[in-house]
């Protein structure tokens, strides 16, 4: 009898990259080129006869001028330099075309797979490019030279004709590939590469016609030219070797001095991490501190523009194989480029690293962390010996300055805690709603509660006594908060005046009992610079799992019932669901957002803005616009808080600076040197990712930062000033302009307003707008001007109307209008013909006064 059938073997799905296909038909595309410019010139023979170069010695060359290449860093840029055209030019003269052609992909075929241990991929296209770089060099060789003397003066220029040629084609093919896997490559930069090429290309070329000349006299200058090549190449090593170690000391030394003197832990970590790449050469730094008894991961991470950045998690199964490797053997870690170890290439593509470099970071009590150093610079050097022992000198000197318990528990703390309080913030409290809503058995939501405090009038205490006493205020809340919850709640600090307490296992009559007694707490005055300040509060309780089973639910309709207990003046207020009525409508709003976010929806409109002297404009400020396709036009007014609420705003904002930040390019192109103004939500002030990505959308759109200004309002940033300011100034730092919005509707004093680093302060139109007929608002724009002016701050005013108001602007001192009368918002297609009209009205009228503006589109 037959027994059951074997199952049948299970199919694995190959999954194929796009871009990895498009790359292999580039490379036949380039085959075929070369094939098919090739085949008329390989019955050709040598140009010259007097030495005869066969294809077994010029494919020994090739191979030993690419295994030979030199390194010339600068900065944190490595360039490789090959001596390959040297044997190009060569052959040009002295072989036959179908043997230079063979020589050279038979070299770089063994350079490429045994040398450097290429994808197979990667060879095949290098040696596509080669082979249809040989072509080019070759056609355009003898098409300019009819002479076989290798003296002749147009054989020179056809040689460099030829190599140069054969270079732009490396650069073009190179860009094709950049295109493909990071998008359309920037056109100026392009440019520029085509132009120059490779700079140490002629000087190789004209080494070359040397030897080909030599040779061209007597076939006996080939010893000489070999010895004295040989000798430049290791002096060359030589020199190099000894200046990079020079220059590696000389930094080891400054870099000793700075960790020594450098208390805080921050400017530690920085001058640690940033010492590592830059002394590697390499692309990312990141220093790893483990937990106790292997908890989460606390990760420290060197930015782009010199921002550390934290993160925590629990190790995956590679992080932990690392530093399994580095932490309990106690030894450093190389991960060469081109591995064959299965564990080593598993780590780097996880982490989309090519090479990397760990090494411990040791204290008394034994190893502290790793250090890892990813990606180092050029295409073919890796990581070696010399560069471990470096870096581990590096850890060496980092050791003395950080301590073991106190590192990490800042760390945590600093990521988990109020700066001002000391108290846990948001990230800590959803972390532990998080575990809470998650710990029950299955089918079953834990009973909690979450409490938010809204304090009342804490902005009078601010006006009045100022911002120092206003956040003495909230460390005295803090404390009796906590006096108040003691061991059963977590009191956490939102930001600004607003606090949360979170109840494990309270039911409803335990949450409203702690909310009566917080409101009892907060009656009690307190004592600010001599003065009894009374303070009350709003209080909104969420119940877990009546209200919601999900954190951000459960915030979210804690704070629906915080502002109905301000709106109403109860104090305390218990949520219900008639309370938040809209609340579908929002869900659907947001849903659509989400959806307009990645399509052409919303859109960037900009206004102009003039200088009053005469007339011209430079500056735009960008407006966003939500057409949506069944509810017609949406103000941000009502957009715009959901999607700080919903956590949109982050992507919005992206958006927008995107946009914005295209358009000026696109002006730039044209002729147009136009600067945009964009504003930033309170939300976005919050974001520790914000500064890079600012960075990064300039690169990529290669805007200069000062055509960039960002716009907020007092109100945004008081919501957080330490967080808000410290975010500011590092977008300062760039190079990218700020300007205060709304100013004179929000917290305007003079002691905040030194506190900012700001470049302009911008009048709200509620001032402008019927200043000639009401003599107050006059009196605020011009106090505004004066003060503005006195600090050294460009004054914008909008909501200007008619010439009248322009002019009386002009006269108080203000430098820039924008406004109805110069320009409604317009899309950002119409705004060069807009300003070319205006340009010609301006020509044809007798005064300066601005032309009568076109109706194009809702005003801002």
């Amino acid at each position: 009898m037959a027994g059951p059938l074997p199952a049948p073997p299970r199919l694995r799905r190959v999954v194929v990259d796009p871009r990895s296909v498009l790359v292999a038909g580039m490379a036949v595309a380039m085959a075929g080129m070369a094939v098919t410019l090739g085949l008329p010139l390989t019955q050709d023979p040598a140009l010259d006869g007097t030495v005869l170069l066969p294809w077994w010695l010029l494919a020994g060359l090739f191979a030993a001028t690419e295994a030979c290449v030199m390194h010339i860093q600068t900065g944190r840029e490595a360039q490789t330099v090959s001596v390959s055209e040297l044997v190009v030019v060569l052959g040009l003269f002295y072989a036959a075309p179908a043997d230079l052609v063979a020589g050279n992909l038979l070299g770089s075929a063994v350079i490429l797979l045994v040398h450097r241990r290429s994808s197979v991929l990667k060879t095949l296209w290098n040696l596509a490019s080669l082979s249809l770089q040989m072509v080019v060099a070759v056609g355009i060789f003898r098409f300019l030279n009819d002479v076989g003397n290798a003296t002749h003066w147009l054989a020179w220029v056809a040689a460099c004709a030829g190599c140069l040629v054969a270079n732009r084609v490396s650069v073009l093919a190179v860009a094709g590939v950049m295109a493909i896997y990071d998008g359309r490559p920037p056109l100026t930069p392009l440019l520029r590469e085509v132009a120059t090429g490779d700079l140490a290309s002629p000087v190789v070329v004209t080494l070359g016609l040397i030897a080909a000349t030599s040779l061209a006299a007597t076939p006996a200058a080939v010893v000489l030219l070999l010895v004295m090549g040989a000798g430049l190449l290791i002096g060359y090593r030589a020199y190099a070797a000894l200046s990079d170690r020079h220059l590696s000391l000389e930094r080891l030394y400054r870099f000793t001095q700075a960790i020594s003197s450098s208390p805080e832990v921050d400017e530690v970590l920085s001058s640690v991490l940033a010492e590592a790449r830059d002394l590697l050469h390499a692309e990312h730094a990141e220093a790893v501190f483990v937990g106790a008894e292997g908890g989460a991961l606390a990760r420290v991470r060197l930015g782009a523009t010199g921002r550390l950045t934290r993160s925590e998690g629990l190790p995956g199964a590679v992080d932990q194989w690392l530093l399994d490797q580095v932490m309990e053997e106690g030894a450093s870690l190389t991960l060469a480029r081109g591995t064959r170890d299965a564990d080593e290439r598993s780590w780097l593509e996880v982490h989309g690293a090519r090479d990397a470099v760990a090494v411990p970071l040791r204290s008394g009590a034994g190893v502290l962390g790793v250090i890892v150093v990813t990606n180092r610079l050029g295409e073919v050097r890796t990581f070696e010996d010399g560069d471990v022992l470096m870096l581990e000198t590096v850890a060496t000197h980092a050791n003395v300055a950080l301590q073991n318990g106190e590192l990490i528990s800042q760390l945590r703390h600093d990521a988990l805690h109020d700066a001002l309080t000391g108290l846990p913030n948001r990230a800590l409290l959803q972390r532990r709603l998080a575990s809470l809503l998650s710990d029950g058995d299955p089918g079953r939501i834990p009973a909690g509660a979450v409490v938010i405090l809204d304090l009342n009038g804490f902005k009078d205490v601010n006006d009045t006594l100022g911002h120092h006493q206003g956040d003495l205020l909230l460390v005295e809340v803090g404390v009796r908060l906590r006096d108040c919850v003691g061991a059963d709640g977590l009191v956490v600090r939102l930001g600004g005046d607003e606090f949360a307490v979170l109840l494990d296992g309270a039911d409803e009559e335990t949450a409203l009992e702690v909310g009566r007694r917080i409101l009892g707490q907060l009656r009690t005055p307190v004592l600010l610079d001599g003065v009894e300040v009374e303070v009350s509060g709003s209080l909104g309780i969420a119940l877990s799992p009546q209200h919601a089973t999900d954190p951000a639910t459960l915030l979210k309709r804690a704070d629906v019932a915080m502002y109905e207990a301000k709106r109403t003046g109860e104090g305390l207020r218990l949520y219900e669901a008639h309370l938040d009525p809209n609340d579908v409508n929002r869900l659907a709003l947001v849903a659509e957002l989400r959806t307009a976010l990645t399509t052409e929806d919303i859109q960037v409109h900009v206004q102009p803005q003039a200088h009053t002297d005469d007339g011209r404009v430079r500056s735009v400020e960008a407006l966003v616009r939500w057409n949506h396709p069944t509810r017609g036009r949406i103000s941000p007014d009502e957009f715009i808080p959901v999607a700080e609420r919903s956590g949109l705003i982050g992507a919005l904002t992206t958006l927008v600076l995107d946009a914005s930040l295209a358009a000026v390019a696109q002006w730039r192109r044209s002729g147009q040197d136009l600067s945009i103004a964009v504003n930033l939500s309170s939300r976005s002030l919050l974001d520790p990712g914000l500064v890079d990505e600012v960075a990064q959308l300039l690169q990529y759109h290669d805007v200069p930062p000062a055509a960039l200004t960002l716009e907020v309002t007092e109100g945004s940033v008081m919501a957080d000033p330490t967080r808000a300011i410290s975010l500011l100034r590092e977008l300062r730092a760039l190079g990218v302009r700020l300007s205060v919005d709304d100013f004179g509707t929000g917290y305007s004093s003079l002691s905040y307003l030194q506190r900012l680093p700001i470049d302009e302060v911008k009048i709200d139109k509620s001032f402008v707008t019927d200043m000639l007929h009401r003599p107050g608002d006059t009196s605020i724009v011009r106090a505004i001007t004066d003060l503005g002016r006195n600090l050294g701050l460009n004054v914008v005013a909008e909501g200007v109307e008619d010439q009248k108001t322009w002019d009386a602007l002009a006269e108080l001192g203000v430098h820039v209008v924008q406004g109805w009368h110069l320009a409604r918002p317009m899309s950002v297609q119409a705004l060069l013909p807009w300003l070319r009209e205006r340009r010609t009205q301006a020509k044809d009228a007798p005064t300066p006064t601005p032309p009568a503006p076109v109706d194009l589109g809702t005003p801002a």
